[in-house]
C-alpha cells in the first residue's frame, strides 16, 4: 500500500468565485458554481465553511449538522466504500443514501451504489456546502429524496500539506491561468495512510490488518466566456483509491472518471437558461473475508472482482420572470462479476448479476411574494424504467449453468411536488412552512449486488419498488440582530416502501437466498418496508461575542419508527438501523489578526445495527480541535485533533457481540499556502 507521494495536480472544477447568497425580491436565491441560482422559499438549509471546520475529511465536516452523515458511524477514513452514501432527517440509514450530492450543480452519487467517494475531495478547492433539509424535487429530480448537499468550489493559486496519526500523509494544490476569454484550471491531490485496526486490540488476532488506503484526484476545468452573459464550462476529473477493510485478503480498488459539460446563459434582463450534461464511469472490486480459528486464518468468502458501471445525464433549465422550467434524464448501467461458495478449497461458484435503468422527468416551479409573505410551489413527473437485468450462476468446477434468472422488466410514472410559504411576523421573526412529495429510485447495487459483513449476508432484491418521502413542516427564525440568530423546525415525515435490509435467519445453516450461513451470522435480504414515520424537531443558535469569537448550538430530535409492515409484522415499532433518536453538535471559533481555533463537540444517541433492534450500540460524546497560525501572508501552519479524548465510538457489532471500532483519535499538523 505504500508508494512514493507524488503532488499530482487535484480534484476537477469550476474557476469561477466560490458560491454566494443574494437575495432577490421574491425568495431566497443561492448559486452554487457556474449554474442558474436555485430558487428556495421555506427549506431549512445549513450553510457549512467546509475551510473552517476541524475535522479532515469532507463527510465529517458535515457531520457538524445533526443527522446527516454515513450509514454507519465510521467516517470515510475506515469506512467501506459502498457505506458511504448520505442520509438526514432520521428517515432511516441506507449505504446507498438517500441524499443527493452535487459539486458545483454535477451529481455526484455513484451511477451503481449511489454512495460518495469522499476521499476524492479533499482539496483546497472546496469552500463550502450547502446542506437543504427535506425533500427537494424540481431541480434536484429523482435522487434528493431526504435532501441535498451542494458543494461549491473555489479554485485558488495553492498548495496544502499535512502529516498525522497512522502514517497518514496528504497533499494538494491547484492552479488557475487566466486568458482573455476564458479561464483554465489544474487540480491534484494524494493521500495514503496505514490505517488503524478496525477492531479493540483484546478482540484482534494475527489476520486483523489496519485499514490502510490511499486515494489520488487529478482534474482540470476551463471555462470560455462568448459574452458577459453566456459561458461554457468543460470539466474532467480522474479518481482512483484502493483499502485494506481488515483483513489481508479483504481488499477493494476503484477507478474512475468523470466528464461534464455546460452551457449558461444569464442576462440581467429576459430569460435565463442551463445546458448541462455529465458522464460517469467506475471499474470497482472488492473482496469480502472472514476470520477462522479464533482470528489466527481467514478466507475469502465473496470475491467481486469486476464491477463496472457508468452513468449519464442531463439537464435543461430555463427561468423566466417569477417562472422556471426543466427538463432531465438519468441513465445508469452497471453489474458485478463475482465469485463465491468457498467451503474451503477455493470458491466453486461465479455469478454475473446487473442491470440497466433509466429516469426522465419535467417540472414547473412557480414563486411569488406580496404584503403577506412569499410562496413557491413545484410539481413535477417522472417517468422510470428497469431493464436487462439477469443473475446467472455457474459451476468452477465444470462451467454449468447453476441458475439463470431473467429479471422482467419494469416502469412506472411517479409526481412529485413541494410547496412552501415564508412571512415576516415582526421585523426579527419570520415564519415558515412547507409540504413535499419525493422519491427515489433503488440503485442497482440494491437491486442486484449481495454483500457480506463478518458472518452477516444480505441479498440483493431485484424486486425492489421505489421509495417515497411525504413530509410537512413548520418554523420560526430569530434574529433580533445581526449577530444573534435561532431556529425551531418541526417536522413530520411518512416513508413509503423504503428499502432496509431484513433478517431472514440464523446460522449455522443452509439457507435456498443466500446459500450456508456459518455459526453466529445472520441472513438478510433488501426489502421494502411498507411505512416509517418520523418525528422531528431542529433547533439552532448562533451568537457573535465580540467581532472574532462565534458560538454555535444544534440539536436534532428524530423520533423514526417502523409504522406498517405486512410482510413482517413483528418489526413494527421498530426504529430503523443505525438512527439515534438525539443528535446535537456546539461549538466556539474565534479568528485573529495571525490565525484562528475552533473546538467542538458531538452527541449522538443510542442507536441499532440492526432491524431486529437487538444489536445495541451506546451514545457517544466526542470532541474535535482546530487551529491556525500565519507565519507570514498566505502562508499558514494548522494543528487538528479529531476525538480528542479517544472516546470509543462503536460503528457495527456481530450476533456474537464482536465491535467494529470507528473515529479513533487522528492529530495532525501542516500547512497552507496561497499564491
Amino acid at each position: 500500500m505504500k508508494t512514493t507521494a507524488v503532488l499530482s495536480l487535484l480534484t476537477t472544477l469550476n474557476p469561477a468565485a466560490s458560491a454566494q447568497d443574494t437575495q432577490a425580491d421574491i425568495e431566497e436565491i443561492s448559486i452554487t458554481g457556474d449554474r442558474l441560482p436555485v430558487r428556495v422559499v421555506a427549506q431549512s438549509i445549513v450553510d457549512v465553511d467546509v475551510r473552517e471546520q476541524a475535522t479532515f475529511r469532507l463527510d465529517s465536516a458535515l457531520g457538524s449538522v445533526p443527522g446527516l452523515g454515513l450509514f454507519r458511524r465510521a467516517n470515510s477514513f475506515t469506512a467501506h466504500p459502498t457505506t458511504q452514501g448520505l442520509t438526514m432527517r432520521g428517515v432511516g440509514a441506507n449505504a446507498a443514501g438517500r441524499t443527493l450530492v452535487t459539486l458545483d450543480g454535477i451529481p455526484q452519487n455513484d451511477p451503481f451504489g449511489g454512495w460518495i467517494y469522499w476521499s476524492g475531495y479533499q482539496g483546497v478547492s472546496i469552500a463550502n456546502a450547502r446542506v437543504r433539509r427535506g425533500g427537494s424535487p424540481g431541480a434536484y429530480g429523482a435522487q434528493a429524496l431526504a435532501g441535498a448537499v451542494d458543494l461549491s468550489t473555489d479554485p485558488q493559486n495553492s498548495v496544502s500539506a499535512f502529516y498525522g496519526s497512522d502514517d497518514t500523509f496528504a497533499v494538494d494544490g491547484s492552479a488557475v491561468f487566466y486568458a482573455p476569454h476564458g479561464d483554465f484550471t489544474v487540480e491534484g491531490g494524494y493521500f495514503e495512510t496505514d490505517g488503524d485496526f478496525l477492531l479493540a486490540e483484546a478482540d484482534r488476532g494475527a489476520v486483523d490488518a489496519r485499514a490502510a488506503s490511499e486515494a489520488y484526484s487529478v482534474g482540470g476545468s476551463y471555462k470560455h466566456k462568448f459574452s458577459a452573459d453566456t459561458s461554457l464550462t468543460a470539466r474532467a476529473r480522474f479518481y482512483g483509491e484502493d483499502r485494506v477493510n481488515g483483513f489481508s485478503l479483504a481488499l477493494n480498488e476503484t477507478d474512475g472518471y468523470d466528464l461534464s459539460l455546460r452551457l449558461l446563459h444569464e442576462p440581467s434582463n429576459g430569460a435565463k437558461y442551463e445546458l448541462t450534461a455529465y458522464f460517469r464511469d467506475r471499474d470497482f472490486a472488492n473482496v469480502f473475508a472472514s476470520a477462522r480459528d479464533e482470528r489466527t486464518t481467514e478466507r475469502a468468502v465473496l470475491d467481486q472482482f469486476d464491477v463496472p458501471a457508468w452513468g449519464a445525464g442531463f439537464l435543461a433549465r430555463v427561468q423566466v420572470g417569477e417562472f422556471e422550467f426543466g427538463l432531465d434524464g438519468r441513465r445508469m448501467s452497471g453489474e458485478t462479476n463475482e465469485r463465491f461458495r468457498n467451503l474451503g478449497a477455493g470458491f466453486t461458484r461465479q455469478r454475473r448479476a446487473g442491470g440497466d435503468q433509466w429516469i426522465i422527468g419535467g417540472y414547473g416551479e412557480y414563486a411569488t411574494s406580496g404584503d403577506w409573505g412569499e410562496l413557491s410551489a413545484t410539481v413535477r413527473l417522472d417517468r422510470w424504467r428497469t431493464f436487462n437485468g439477469e443473475r446467472v450462476e455457474t459451476s468452477l468446477e465444470d462451467g454449468s449453468s447453476v441458475r439463470e434468472d431473467v429479471v422482467p422488466n419494469r416502469s412506472d410514472w411517479i409526481g412529485s411536488g413541494r410547496i412552501g410559504f415564508e412571512r415576516n411576523l415582526t421585523g426579527a421573526i419570520t415564519f415558515r412552512s412547507a409540504a413535499f412529495k419525493s422519491w427515489r429510485l433503488p440503485t442497482l447495487n440494491e437491486y442486484y449486488r449481495p454483500f457480506r459483513v463478518v458472518n452477516d449476508i444480505t441479498e440483493a432484491n431485484p424486486n425492489l419498488s421505489p421509495e417515497s418521502l411525504y413530509g410537512i413542516e413548520a418554523g420560526f427564525d430569530y434574529q433580533p440582530l445581526n449577530t444573534v440568530s435561532a431556529s425551531v423546525t418541526y417536522f413530520r415525515n411518512w416513508f413509503h416502501d423504503a428499502v432496509g435490509n431484513v433478517t431472514i435467519g440464523f446460522g449455522p445453516g443452509f439457507f435456498p437466498l443466500g446459500g450456508f450461513v456459518p455459526p453466529g451470522g445472520v441472513l438478510r435480504q433488501r426489502a421494502n418496508i411498507d411505512r416509517t414515520t418520523v418525528d422531528g424537531i431542529e433547533l439552532a443558535g448562533r451568537i457573535e461575542l465580540d467581532e472574532s469569537l462565534t458560538l454555535e448550538g444544534n440539536y436534532l430530535y428524530s423520533r423514526a419508527r417502523i409504522t406498517r409492515f405486512d410482510d413482517n409484522p413483528a418489526l413494527v415499532g421498530n426504529r430503523p438501523v443505525q438512527t439515534p433518536r438525539h443528535a446535537a453538535t456546539a461549538s466556539a471559533t474565534q479568528s485573529f489578526d495571525k490565525g484562528f481555533w475552533r473546538i467542538e463537540a458531538r452527541y449522538a444517541g443510542e442507536q441499532f445495527d440492526d432491524d431486529l433492534n437487538t444489536r445495541r450500540l451506546d451514545d457517544i460524546f466526542t470532541f474535535n480541535a482546530a487551529a491556525g497560525f500565519d507565519v507570514r501572508d498566505g502562508i499558514r501552519l494548522t494543528a487538528n485533533v479529531e476525538n480528542l479524548f479517544d472516546v470509543k465510538v462503536v460503528s457495527a457489532v456481530t450476533a456474537a457481540g464482536l465491535e467494529t471500532v470507528a473515529q479513533r483519535r487522528f492529530v495532525r499538523v501542516g500547512f497552507e499556502a496561497s499564491f
